[in-house]
């Protein structure tokens, strides 16, 4: 089972009123891991909520986040259509792996107590995410599948 994606919503406003129908004026200025590591090439799409929000997906696991925690910047007029302050403009983001840990305190969870494993369940009872537990001589290791 593979992991599911997680939304990550953000806001944008002109002059303090919400911005709509921008998501084509929209792309990720920069997108790095921790480390340093540019991930901009992989970076995900943005779409419209609506009233002025806004949403990317990301997979753990599968690029541009396969290695770790990202930090990014969002240019939410990258034309100058929009003519945004530079305020409004430039949205930081980051997207963790502890996210993924949000969903188990509002989803059900289930933990095999023989090996470890726990799945994380939607209101239909259908598995959204399963966090495998892999254990090495010295070391257990929880890693997502």
């Amino acid at each position: 089972m593979a992991n599911t994606a997680i939304e990550i919503p953000f806001y944008v406003a002109k002059d303090g009123q919400p911005l709509t129908g921008a998501a084509g004026e929209m792309e990720f200025e920069s997108l790095r891991t921790l480390a340093g590591a540019d991930k901009s090439g992989s970076a995900p799409s943005i779409s419209e909520i609506g009233d002025g929000w806004y949403k990317f997906s990301a997979t753990y696991g599968t690029a541009p986040f396969d290695a770790g925690d990202l930090i990014g910047v969002i240019d939410a007029d990258k034309n100058g259509t929009n003519s945004l302050a530079n305020t409004e403009r430039y949205i930081p983001v980051e997207i963790r792996l502890d996210f993924y840990a949000l969903a188990r305190l509002v989803n059900k969870m289930s933990q095999d107590k023989l090996t470890g494993d726990m799945l994380i369940k939607n209101d239909t009872g259908q598995t959204i995410l399963k966090l495998g537990i892999t254990e090495g001589e010295a070391t257990l290791d929880r890693v997502p599948e």
